[in-house]
């Protein structure tokens, strides 16, 4: 389960996700599942009627591989049991397109212009290869 970043791409996506901490992502833990479900309100029965809990289990494993990223190993055994339970939860590949769009609109509404064009490409580039991944070790359609 590779993560091909740069060093820049990586510190990119680390200072993204403290400027976004510091914005109280932590404190909005259903920030990302309400953009998730304006995208795709389909998507709602996946999850745990908590759904503050289960944004901060969010959070927490978002913080995990971001800290991880400079460590490929630690990436793969972080995203290995995650992709597992969520291919056993019925999540699609497709369903990974919209989450990834709701995490983009996540940062862009905590941290507004400060989430810049450069930011949000080294996301995307995160997301995708994290994305692509999951989906393969979660054997989802």
């Amino acid at each position: 389960m590779p993560v091909n970043l740069s060093d820049k791409e990586i510190e990119l996506v680390e200072k993204a996700f403290t400027m976004a901490r510091s914005e109280e992502l932590f404190a909005q833990p259903t920030l990302f599942y309400e953009k998730l479900f304006e995208r795709d309100p389909n998507l709602q029965p996946l999850f745990r009627e908590d759904i503050g809990g289960q944004g901060m289990r969010f959070m927490r494993t978002l913080r995990t591989i971001v800290n991880a990223l400079r460590q490929p190993g630690e990436v793969a055994d972080v995203l290995e049991p995650l992709a597992r339970t969520h291919g056993a939860l019925g999540v699609h590949a497709i369903d990974f397109d919209t989450m990834g769009e709701a995490l983009i609109d996540t940062f862009k509404e905590l941290l507004g212009p400060d989430f810049t064009a450069e930011m949000e490409t080294a996301w995307r580039k995160a997301y995708g290869q994290i994305a692509k991944a999951m989906i393969q070790v979660g054997k989802m359609d």
